[in-house]
């Protein structure tokens, strides 16, 4: 896929993605937000791929929000179904996205990187939902994620005010999983991601699929509901059921089945 507004790189089953606009610290407009839709559109039905990881270009900035400099294209609606970035509305994503923060994660930037599973962070990074400070608010998820994530009364201290915290802040609050020197981001999201490939990958999308289910549907629902999930289904009648025993058993790795 030719892409003006990212790179794309893959290696084995990892998809990297660089938003690549550094000359706006990475801000998004319209082409770029649905050049990014396609690209993760391309992922998600890839059997191949089993992993995104998504950074910013250079070390200022992961991506600093909507590019509100750049006149707004009327001829095409400001952001794909799937949402800012192609990610922040994909609210049936199968496949694990880990977010490599390597600088300032402000506005859409931190709401595509809450909509990751999986926030890895610079040192140097830092994050904000800071539309009200432009006579905006979070309206591509951010509200409705901080609050899942904090709980309401620590997510109004951060939305109320619109302020930016540091990555370590981020990390104390349970946003960001580790917090890593910038040399070293790539790196670690890397390892992330082999570790994530230890894993079957139908268990990996079966598991997020139950996850979903209990967000959506609470915590009885979600139980009695799970094995009628399509991807809970195709995980206890698909191979990787069958081989991770198999291996286990004979001492040896398992070799996982791209998922269907």
């Amino acid at each position: 896929m030719q892409t003006e507004f990212c790179t794309v790189e893959t290696d084995g089953h990892v998809m990297i993605v660089t938003l690549n606009r550094p000359e706006v610290r990475n801000a998004l407009h319209a082409d770029a937000s649905h050049e990014l839709g396609a690209v993760f559109d391309a992922f998600e039905a890839d059997p191949d791929l089993w992993i995104a990881i998504v950074t910013g270009a250079g070390d200022k900035a992961f991506c600093a929000g909507a590019d509100l400099r750049t006149p707004m294209d009327r001829s095409k609606p400001p952001v794909p179904e799937s949402g800012f970035a192609g990610l922040v509305w994909r609210f049936d994503r199968k496949k694990p996205v880990i977010a490599a923060v390597n600088g300032q994660a402000m506005g859409g930037g931190f709401e595509t990187a809450l909509a990751s599973d999986i926030i890895i962070a610079a040192d140097s990074a830092t994050f904000g939902l800071t539309e009200p400070r432009v006579g905006l608010a979070a309206l591509g998820g951010g509200i409705q994620r901080i609050v899942q994530e904090l709980g309401p009364k620590r997510a109004h201290a951060l939305l109320l005010t619109a302020k930016k915290i540091t990555a370590q802040e981020a990390a104390d609050l349970g946003l960001v999983a580790e917090v890593v020197p910038a040399d070293e981001l790539l790196a670690t999201a890397r390892r992330w991601a082999d570790e994530i490939l230890e894993c079957s990958p139908a268990s990996i999308m079966a598991t997020k699929a139950v996850i979903r289910s209990y967000v959506n549907e609470g915590l009885e629902a979600s139980n009695k509901g799970m094995f009628a999930i399509p991807e809970v289904k195709g995980l206890l009648t698909g191979p990787d059921a069958r081989e991770g025993p198999k291996a286990f058993a004979e001492k040896r790795k398992p070799q996982w089945a791209n998922p269907a």
